[in-house]
């Protein structure tokens, strides 16, 4: 397992690496505060029937290849993202 540190620096590296300014965005906008904010509220939520039954009908999904690609994904959400 590595060291927090090597993972920060893991992490530095591959940010600085990223020259598109839509992915920084996308990363720092969308990405990284889901992240934390979902690590930081682990099992203070309960999930309904209803969601878990949306859950294993996503992965259900996933598992047979019914996915789109991450610029399909871009392209769907581009109304979202107003920064």
């Amino acid at each position: 397992m590595k060291s927090k540190q090597e993972l920060k620096d893991e992490l530095h590296q591959l940010i600085d690496n990223i020259e598109d300014e839509e992915t920084l965005n996308v990363l720092n906008d969308d990405v990284l505060p889901y992240v934390i904010d979902n690590r930081t509220n682990k099992g203070e939520e309960e999930l309904t029937g209803e969601q878990e039954k949306q859950l294993d009908e996503a992965i259900r999904q996933a598992d047979i290849g019914e996915t789109v690609s991450w610029q399909d994904f871009l392209k769907a959400t581009e109304r979202w993202r107003t920064k």
